[in-house]
Formats: C-alpha cells, sequence, structure tokens
C-alpha cells in the first residue's frame, strides 16, 4: 500500500510532486499514477497548431519529476472504491491512505451530434491535427491554376467558443494566414477568413470586461470576423450555422467549454455542470477528509474570489499547498483547526492575443500589446519549469524568422526526417 497515491500529472499533480516537502520524498510510500509517461504543456498548443512552436518543446517526461520523490505508475484508473481506501487501475488494485485526484479534464463535446463535423481542440494530438488540415487547406488553395476548383470556404476557419482558448486560436490562425501570404509565391484563390463564434454576449465571460474590449480590438486589427450571441446549431462538411448566419468553412474548430472524467462525476457530493466536484476548504471531498480533489476537477468556494476557475493559475498554488497539508497530517496535526484552510492568491490573468499582442491585468496592472504578450511568456516559460522546454520554446521563437514555421514551409521538410531546431 502506498501511503499517499496522487492521480494526474498535469499542473496540480506536476506542482504537488515539485513541492514536496522532504519528509514526504518517499518512492515507497508517494505513488504518481498517470495514463502516460509524458506531460503536453497545454497553454501553449495554439502556438504548436500554428506551426510557431515544435511539438516537442511542450512534452515533458514524467519519470524524471518523480526521481528522489515518488514512484511513478503509468495506468489508467477506472474507478474509486472510497470506503475501502482503493483505486481500480488498469494494472490492478491499488490502496492508500491519502489520495489526491489532479485529472484534470478534456474538451467538452459539441451538441447535437455534431461531433463528426467539428474538430476538437485541447490536447496536442488535436493541434497537430488541426496543423495538418491548415497546411492542407492552404496548399489546396494556392496550388497551381486548375488543380482545383475554388469553392467558398476553402481557405475559411470558424472557431466555435470565445474563452481564452478560442480566442488565442483565432488570434494565431488569423496571424499565420499573414505570416503564409507573405511568404507564399502565389495569391491563394480565395481569401483566407477567421470566424471567432461565442454563444454569449462577450468573450471570456469569467475574466473582467477589459478583456473583451481588448479583444475584439485586437482581433478585428487581425482581420478576425467576430460573431457574439452565435451559438452553433448545424454543421455539416462544407460549413455550419451559427445563429441565423451560414458560415461556409472548410476548418470547423469546437474549443467551447470543458469537463471532467467519469472518474470525477462518480465520486459523492455536489457537482457543478460540467461535472467539477466540491470541495471544502482544505480541498478533501465532503465525509472523506483523506480524498484530495485538485485542479480543473474542483469547485472551491474561496471566500475572497467567490468559485475559483478551473485555470492552471489555481492549479499551481492547489498542489504545493496540499503537499503542506499533507505534511502536517504525517506529523500528526490533523485536525482542522491545526491546518490552515487553502487561500487562492490572485496574481491576475494573461491571455495571447497573436505573436505580438496579449492582455493582461497582473495584480491591479493592466497592461496589452507588446508589454502584455513579453509578460505572457515570462509566465508561460517560468511554468513549464524544466530547462529543457524553456530553452527550446524560447529557441522556437527565436528562430521563426529565418527557419520559418513548423510544418508549413521548409521546416516541414527537416521535421519529417527527423531535424530538431
Amino acid at each position: 500500500m502506498a501511503r499517499v497515491v496522487v492521480v494526474g500529472a498535469g499542473f496540480a499533480g506536476a506542482s504537488l510532486i515539485r513541492n514536496l516537502p522532504p519528509a514526504l520524498r518517499d518512492p515507497d510510500e508517494l505513488l504518481l499514477v498517470d495514463r502516460t509517461e509524458e506531460y503536453p504543456f497545454i497553454p501553449f498548443i495554439h502556438e504548436v497548431a500554428v506551426g510557431r512552436i515544435h511539438p516537442d518543446s511542450v512534452r515533458s517526461p514524467i519519470p524524471p519529476l518523480c526521481e528522489g520523490r515518488c514512484g511513478f505508475l503509468r495506468a489508467e484508473v477506472s474507478g474509486v472504491r472510497l470506503a475501502e481506501r482503493a483505486l481500480e487501475t488498469s494494472a490492478g488494485r491499488i490502496n492508500y491512505e491519502y489520495l489526491v485526484l489532479a485529472a484534470g479534464s478534456a474538451a467538452a463535446p459539441p451538441p447535437n451530434g455534431l461531433d463528426p463535423h467539428l474538430q476538437l481542440f485541447w490536447t496536442l494530438e488535436d493541434a497537430l491535427r488541426l496543423r495538418a488540415s491548415l497546411r492542407d487547406a492552404w496548399h489546396t488553395a494556392v496550388g497551381p491554376p486548375g488543380a482545383h476548383e475554388p469553392r467558398p470556404g476553402d481557405l475559411t476557419v470558424a472557431i466555435a467558443g470565445g474563452g481564452a482558448t478560442g480566442v488565442e486560436l483565432a488570434a494565431e490562425v488569423a496571424a499565420l494566414f499573414r505570416y503564409l501570404q507573405k511568404r507564399s509565391a502565389r495569391h491563394p484563390a480565395v481569401e483566407p477568413r477567421v470566424v471567432l463564434l461565442e454563444a454569449e454576449r462577450r468573450f471570456i465571460g469569467w475574466l473582467p470586461e477589459y478583456f473583451h474590449e481588448v479583444a475584439i480590438e485586437q482581433l478585428q486589427r487581425l482581420g478576425v470576423e467576430v460573431r457574439l450571441n452565435a451559438p452553433v446549431k448545424e454543421a455539416n462538411e462544407e460549413g455550419l450555422r451559427a445563429g441565423d448566419e451560414w458560415v461556409p468553412a472548410r476548418i470547423r474548430v469546437w474549443a467551447a467549454g470543458i469537463e471532467v472524467s467519469d472518474l470525477v462525476k462518480d465520486l459523492p457530493g455536489e457537482h457543478g455542470s460540467t461535472g467539477r466536484v466540491r470541495v471544502d476548504d482544505h480541498l478533501t471531498l465532503t465525509g472523506h477528509d483523506n480524498v484530495y480533489v485538485l485542479g480543473d476537477a474542483a469547485i472551491h468556494e474561496d471566500p475572497r474570489h467567490g468559485p475559483l476557475p478551473p485555470t492552471a493559475s489555481v492549479a499551481v498554488q492547489q498542489g504545493p499547498w496540499t503537499a503542506r497539508d499533507l505534511s502536517r497530517r504525517r506529523r500528526g496535526r490533523g485536525a482542522p483547526r491545526e491546518r490552515p484552510p487553502f487561500r487562492f492568491l490572485n496574481r491576475g490573468y494573461v491571455v495571447s492575443l497573436g505573436p505580438e499582442s496579449a492582455v493582461a491585468d497582473a495584480l491591479g496592472i493592466r497592461l496589452k500589446g507588446p508589454a502584455a504578450q513579453a509578460l505572457y511568456r515570462g509566465v508561460l516559460l517560468y511554468y513549464l519549469k524544466s530547462r529543457r522546454g524553456r530553452v527550446l520554446a524560447a529557441s522556437d521563437w527565436a528562430m521563426e524568422r529565418t527557419l520559418g514555421r513548423v510544418g508549413f514551409d521548409v521546416v516541414s521538410q527537416q521535421e519529417a526526417s527527423g531535424y530538431r531546431p
């Protein structure tokens, strides 16, 4: 039996492992379980999709994280037996004394059976599929005259979802089209379009109105067509209907919302609309104070900020706090009055708006444009934690001007032969 079992090596789980107090660093006492042996840095996948960052730059192997700290098991967790203090996994049953569920989230599927006609955008694999779709659409549009009969929407990307993911992706795709138009020897047979669709009245609705206003300004500057109050009602292989408008689009992306795994949905307690389960002041499950639920999977009501959003900035604070709380309990300080509650420190948020711009509210200071983009890059490079990842991502940005974009020009040939800039 492992004394502590952590499920998931994402932001919450990895930050917990990195911040383990010395007394808890014991591979025989603590076990990390994840379905894969590498963790992709999801905040950069929109840059992978447009070739600004190489996919290898956002992959981090999990086993080195565990060296000298914990054991590692690659396995799929299928269920939790709370009464028996046991996990059911593809590698067999695992007993625990304390359990930390940091299983993250996945993209919420499109409604009304629209899945076959919309590409999801949430994982690194999704980003690589989108990159291939963008490359193929561009090569078709700039092919020799007569090779392809142009159709409306041949070079249109329709993105459903005006949260941070959709906004960042729309800005990057618009910037990609500008980049390709400058580098291409032929003008595309149809004009490139990026259409961003949001079902509500504004973008990034969980952040202050300032983010929406700046996002609208920059997206329109990049040529993105914005549609608000436009839920997707219908889609096929030729386009989609948002509100009352039919948008011809060869590439249709779904980036609207998340949901948690069945593992979390099946836990007892109060759940939100996406399946997130409510936890107490100590991030533990009601009635099961030996089970922590962190990150995207949990709803925590902060007395100053209300329900915390499912973001990396929340997860990377919950992980280290949980490591300290486990240390207190191991030292015999298990009574709630001896354990300070988790409190979130709101350092602010930053959203990228293309290669040269972003919008930020950092500790009450509002920024936009290149200054906010510099902050965005600095924050994400810090979160990477890996020196290798930082060097690779920074070199990708620096070498884009000379080597081009991965998968879209000469770099695509080098990449196919195993070249790594």
